[in-house]
């Protein structure tokens, strides 16, 4: 039972090409061996050309919607409603315009002279307040670098995180191509060369299995 089962998921994962397989055999049998004439034949490859034509340009069309471009009926639909009226409209071409305000916030540092003039007391206190100023300015400085080093960190995360997602997207969506529309294209076209072959060469095929 459990080989049974393995057996089935196997053959539904090949169920494009199977199916491909299966109904090219039944055309082939019905116009070859059951029906047994070059009309036959012939009748048997137009509808292989027929249906592989069919299959052939809806592979291609879901390969386009795939990747998420418009499908060509509504180009075709839109290009219909662009055609060119008997009276042109006017067009009424609005200037527009443009201001940029510039606002710069300028911070004015508190910062206590040192004048000559002054006791050493003073201007040693001048010194003292000044040094504080740069200590603060320091600290705060390197703070902004601590915060902008970890933002950039989490930033470089935070990208290598969507790249390998962005990665595993596009390797599930072309698997997903590959394994669907891109097959169905291929069978259609394998119809629709066994159709081309069939109607080209239905008297010499008629005649072989005649003597045969």
């Amino acid at each position: 039972m459990i080989w049974v089962r393995a057996l089935w998921f196997w053959l539904a994962e090949g169920k494009v090409v199977l199916m491909g397989l299966l109904v090219l055999i039944a055309t082939m049998l019905l116009g070859m061996v059951i029906w047994q004439s070059e009309a036959s034949i012939r009748i048997t490859g137009f509808a292989l050309q027929f249906i592989g034509m069919l299959f052939a340009a809806r592979g291609l069309l879901q390969i386009r919607a795939h990747f998420g471009q418009t499908l060509l009926h509504d180009l075709f639909v839109k290009w219909l409603k662009r055609f060119p009226k008997w009276k042109g409209r006017g067009v009424n071409l609005g200037g527009a315009s443009m201001s940029a305000e510039a606002t710069t916030n300028v911070n004015f540092e508190v910062w206590t002279p040192d004048h000559p003039e002054y006791s050493l007391e003073l201007r040693i206190e001048a010194i003292v307040k000044n040094l504080d100023r740069l200590r603060s300015a320091q600290s705060q400085q390197h703070t902004a670098h601590r915060e902008l080093k970890d933002s950039h960190e989490n930033h470089r995360k935070r990208v290598a995180e969507n790249a390998e997602r962005l990665e595993k997207k596009l390797r599930t969506d072309l698997e997903s191509l590959h394994t669907a529309d891109l097959l169905t294209s291929l069978v259609g076209l394998v119809w629709l060369t066994s159709g081309i072959f069939l109607s080209t060469l239905a008297p010499e095929l008629h005649r072989w299995l005649s003597f045969a």
